[in-house]
């Protein structure tokens, strides 16, 4: 009995991905829905359609920009200077730590990396001396500020803004 439902199903399921039940399938009367993206051609088409978004000619050193506020909480806050030349991180190669270590953070007076990198989330949140394992490519959750033009408006507003209206 299982073996016919699971036989049916199966059925269905070939049925719905390769055709129409009712005969009428679209791809035999050239009816074909036109999909475009932000760039205004197939998706199929090559890149040369791909909008032009020019970043900063000379992104900020360290120390010399404002952070831009987070939009909520508990999100990673962007990183307010150039990154050029500091990535990729690599296992035993990461260059935030050279500054953002917490004891070299308190004597250049910047950012510390927080309590919570140290616990080790994968050892029952054990807490280590060193950065742990799942945070320690900082770019997988960290990204550059800049200033650039957008393809689409971001219209984003934090709770605390919207509240205020």
């Amino acid at each position: 009995m299982k073996l016919q439902k699971v036989l049916l199903l199966s059925l269905v399921g070939v049925g719905l991905l390769f055709g129409s039940t009712d005969g009428n399938s679209s791809s035999t009367k050239g009816d074909y829905v036109k999909v475009t993206g932000i760039r205004q051609a197939p998706l199929t088409a090559d890149s040369q359609n791909l909008p032009n978004i020019k970043e900063n000619d000379n992104p900020p050193m360290p120390g010399k920009t404002k952070p831009i506020p987070k939009a909520f909480v508990t999100a990673p806050p962007m990183i307010p200077h150039s990154i050029k030349g500091m990535v990729p991180i690599k296992v035993g190669k990461n260059q935030c730590l050279s500054c953002h270590d917490p004891k070299m953070a308190k004597t250049l007076k910047i950012t510390p990396i927080p309590p919570s990198h140290f616990v080790d989330n994968f050892k029952g949140g054990k807490k280590e001396k060193k950065l742990a394992g799942s945070r320690y490519f900082c770019t997988t959750c960290h990204v550059p500020q800049a200033q650039v033009d957008p393809v689409i408006e971001n219209k984003f507003e934090t709770i605390k803004k919207s509240q205020k209206k």
